[in-house]
């Protein structure tokens, strides 16, 4: 079950639009020419607390070697 919902998370990660955090560059200044991209900056902290919570639950999911395994 760990290992689906990882998968899960790994496919809502790169849902996530990049266009926001990578190529949205024109929209990032505004009118008095300060730069604020807070959209960019919570997609991309998004697409990587995801992509590592996804990580950790398929590798604790995974069989783990046990002592019988060594020769």
């Amino acid at each position: 079950m760990k290992k689906l919902i990882g998968i899960g998370l790994w496919l809502l990660a790169f849902a996530i639009p990049f266009r926001f955090s990578i190529l949205d560059s024109k929209d990032v200044l505004l009118e008095n020419g300060t730069a604020d991209n807070i959209t960019g900056l919570l997609s991309f902290l998004a697409v990587v607390i995801l992509l590592f919570g996804g990580y950790a639950l398929v590798d604790s999911a995974s069989s783990k070697p046990t002592a019988e395994d060594h020769h």
